[in-house]
């Protein structure tokens, strides 16, 4: 049996476009980075100085355990059954908090499923797109 694909995908909830449909586990980080700390304007969740504020904000990394650990429990179910699984995580904005903790989500996912398990692929909807203001 072919192991099934994983996808992790960042959002930011400003956006309002169109919301995946049909089954995903769905993680809300609003609030994790506060804008005060978010950094230069230009920052995105994958440049170093992002990631490591995330990483050392209050219960970061108990919420990606989290995210791994129900991924994990998802995927026990549907693997058997063929289906792929699909983790929403979503910011504000979906350019700094949410994909810093889709990235170490799936960096930690890899590594609890090894070589041989599924491919997991991490994606940012948002990433390249205008920070919307309210």
């Amino acid at each position: 049996m072919n192991p099934v694909p994983v996808t992790i995908e960042s959002f930011g909830f400003r956006h309002r476009d169109d919301q995946p449909v049909g089954h995903a586990l769905l993680f809300d980080v609003r609030g994790l980075l506060p804008a005060s700390e978010a950094g230069l304007p230009r920052d995105t969740g994958l440049d170093p100085r992002v990631r490591q504020q995330i990483r050392q904000s209050e219960c970061a990394e108990e919420l990606v355990e989290r995210i791994a650990g129900e991924t994990a429990a998802l995927l026990a179910y549907a693997q058997p059954r063929g289906r792929s699984v699909h983790v929403l995580v979503g910011g504000l904005d979906g350019v700094r908090g949410s994909v810093a903790v889709a990235e170490w989500a799936g960096e930690l996912l890899r590594h609890r499923l090894g070589p041989a398990g599924p491919a997991v692929e991490v994606i940012h909807r948002h990433i390249a797109g205008n920070v919307v203001r309210p």
